[in-house]
């Protein structure tokens, strides 16, 4: 685990990018689901003697924004900063989820451009390569766009949180099963595919892949 680890961190910095910590306990507001982070039931909640509330981080993006909108917006963009870190769920409704897991990323801060966007996908793929593995699939999605197919889907709360759920969890016959029960129109049982747009890309031809999808970018902007 640790060989992996090491390779992965090496790969990141080869890109330019540079190690930050965070602490693991936070302030519980910076973390929410409209955030794009995890619900409030699946956190693993603190006071501290001031009676604020703390988190034990749930992720860590929200954790390096804050860090960033603090410490760092003096600072040239973009930004370039990895990390691996541990994170903690307390999420119990799968067997073998782990409650505290570790997680190794990337944050390319400060810049919205298909390059950049280019730039990520290849950095995954190429850690994926260094780790060992020959075939994979890495999968694209738009948080924006999901959320909006969530409204016109007219699921209650209780039936969003269901869904979000097996959709994390990668559960997709989960999700299939769930959408054939609901009254909703069937376009938007297009949810069945998570919502997402995925990218399946060859990990032998992958540049000739993400060439495509930044001109596919370029057209959409």
């Amino acid at each position: 685990k640790l060989a992996v680890q090491e390779k992965i961190l090496h790969t990141l910095y080869l890109y330019g990018y540079e190690h930050i910590q965070t602490p693991s306990f936070e302030y519980a507001d910076i973390f929410n689901e409209d955030r794009g982070s995890v619900g409030a039931q699946e956190m693993f909640k603190f006071f501290d003697r001031d009676n604020n509330m703390l988190v034990l981080r749930p992720d860590m993006t929200p954790a390096v924004a804050r860090c960033v909108a603090k410490y760092f917006m003096d600072d040239d963009m973009p930004l370039r900063l990895c990390y691996l870190e541990r994170t903690f769920k307390n999420n119990t409704s799968y067997q073998g989820y782990l409650k505290e897991r570790a997680e190794s990323g990337a944050e390319l801060i400060g810049d919205d451009s298909p390059d950049a966007d280019a730039e990520m996908i290849a950095m995954v793929i190429d850690c994926l390569k260094t780790a060992g593995l020959k075939e994979f699939q890495v999968e694209l999605g738009e948080v924006a766009f999901y959320r909006s197919l969530l409204l016109q889907s007219g699921l209650d709360e209780d039936a969003q949180a269901r869904l979000n759920d097996l959709i994390e969890n990668k559960n997709r016959f989960g999700v299939e099963e769930f959408l054939k029960n609901q009254n909703m129109e069937e376009s938007l049982k297009a949810l069945d595919k998570y919502a997402l747009e995925e990218l399946v890309v060859n990990s032998e031809n992958y540049k000739d892949e993400l060439y495509r999808y930044g001109w596919m970018l370029l057209k959409h902007n």
